[in-house]
């Protein structure tokens, strides 16, 4: 169990997948990462690109997201991500899909309009990149989109194009590179 660190639902407790299958962004990071981007949470149409418990998009509905997409391709932890948007009381609010990143994003439908994108796939995967240099995804992102990877302090990033670096913060082993689309 996590918990949600601030916004409507603050202090609720939700599950995660048993196993080590997904990697629950910790407390504090998470904390550090809403607090960075508290002033574009509201209204915000979100996408939670390799969900895992969904916790990052619940957090971003908790502060003022007007929708969240999850993606995820673990059925597990699908089932977790339903629960805890039953729980949170956001079924009306979350797009949960199953599938993998960015295939997935690219078969929404059209005019989805993400302007907040969370990217925190397995570390060294290169699934940050992959997703951002999708021209189908790009077709999804509203204009001036923030996206946020997760990846390893050790990790190679290579900056995608038509992407601006506007933040890199390290967190333990942990690295949060915040970019702007144009």
């Amino acid at each position: 169990m996590i918990r949600i660190i601030s916004g409507e639902r603050r202090g609720a407790k939700i599950a995660t997948p048993d196993g080590e299958a997904t990697r629950p962004l910790r407390d504090r990071i998470r904390e550090a990462l809403f607090n960075a981007l508290r002033a574009d949470l509201r209204g915000a149409i979100v996408l939670d690109a390799f969900a895992g418990s969904g916790a990052v998009g619940f957090e971003a509905l908790s502060n003022g997201a007007a929708r969240a997409s999850f993606i995820e391709n673990d059925r597990k932890a699908l089932q977790v991500i339903r629960a805890n948007a039953q729980k949170l009381r956001y079924e009306d609010r979350a797009q949960i899909i199953e599938g993998t990143s960015p295939e997935a994003i690219a078969g929404l439908p059209p005019g989805q309009s993400f302007n907040l994108l969370f990217l925190m796939p397995p570390y060294h995967s290169g699934l940050c990149e992959s997703v951002l240099n999708d021209n189908r995804v790009a077709g999804q992102l509203a204009t001036g989109a923030i996206a946020v990877c997760e990846i390893h302090k050790d990790e190679k990033f290579e900056i995608p194009a038509g992407w601006t670096i506007t933040k890199d913060k390290q967190y333990g082993i942990t690295r949060l590179v915040f970019l702007a689309g144009k």
